[in-house]
């Protein structure tokens, strides 16, 4: 049985076909990277997946219907918006609680926030963290009930080079114990070594399914990283973005003072027929 089976998926908002007839399979275990534009679906396509908007055509979640059985959809997966929003004058421990009702589970507060060094900031209110602290918070309650499915809307939003590195960290954690990822970027993202798969959309459209190793030998994504230390700016240029920020981080460098450059998009959509 598929993970997520789309089939002649189209979503409009008034005039503007948003999705033009998706048909995308991600099977069980298996982690797709879905790269695109800003504009090119993305979003949409995952919204639907998750049950979120009505849409034309099918698409089935471990096996269930998404249109008649959402509920239970949303239930079983794990899913990080785009737009982070939570109730401001709530703290992050009962939004634990309130999300580990919902799934139906028991969780120890220390498992669900310390991998995201949110442990300490358990009883603050939302509305007192950053912006990258409630993407992190994102993340750490998507993970409640271990789901088995995975989806992460532009999981990198507001992250500095430190955290950025440390989701990338938990992801290949994930795919370690044959969890099923499907995550949206818009940047030629340093993740696609690290997935089985890259899907490409661009206006509404899917241009393709491919390996990670076909995309790699046809587009070598080259990534500035840029490191602030005593005496001004270091850059390395390297082909193994999130390699080079666990070395720095190992030779003792603040990942917090890194500010990392990648690739145009189009450049991934020229090479791979979009």
């Amino acid at each position: 049985m598929s993970a997520v089976e789309i089939r002649g998926l189209s979503k409009r908002f008034g005039e503007r076909l948003a999705l033009d007839s998706i048909s995308l399979e991600v099977q069980r275990g298996e982690s797709v990277l879905l790269m695109g534009p800003n504009g090119a679906g993305k979003t949409t396509l995952l919204r639907c997946v998750v049950g979120m908007l009505s849409f034309e055509g099918e698409v089935r979640v471990m096996g269930l219907d998404v249109k008649r059985e959402g509920r239970e959809v949303r239930r079983i997966i794990g899913y990080v918006p785009q737009q982070v929003r939570f109730p401001e004058d709530v703290t992050v421990y009962e939004l634990v609680d309130f999300v580990s009702d919902v799934k139906g589970v028991d969780v120890d507060l220390e498992e669900v926030l310390g991998p995201f060094g949110l442990i300490d900031a358990a009883h603050n209110k939302v509305g007192s963290l950053s912006g990258g602290m409630r993407q992190r918070l994102a993340i750490a309650l998507s993970l409640i009930g271990d789901p088995q499915l995975v989806l992460m809307d532009e999981p990198f939003s507001n992250l500095d080079a430190m955290s950025r590195n440390s989701v990338q960290e938990m992801m290949r954690g994930l795919m370690r114990r044959g969890k099923t990822l499907l995550v949206s970027v818009h940047t030629v993202s340093g993740l696609i070594h690290a997935f089985d798969k890259v899907a490409v959309l661009r206006d509404g459209r899917l241009v393709g399914l491919f390996r990670s190793e076909d995309v790699l030998r046809a587009l070598r994504p080259v990534y500035r990283v840029h490191i602030r230390d005593g005496s001004g700016w270091t850059t390395y240029r390297t082909e193994d973005l999130f390699g080079t920020l666990s070395s720095l981080q190992s030779s003792g460098h603040d990942l917090r003072e890194v500010w990392v450059e990648e690739p145009d998009v189009e450049e991934l959509l020229r090479a791979m027929g979009g």
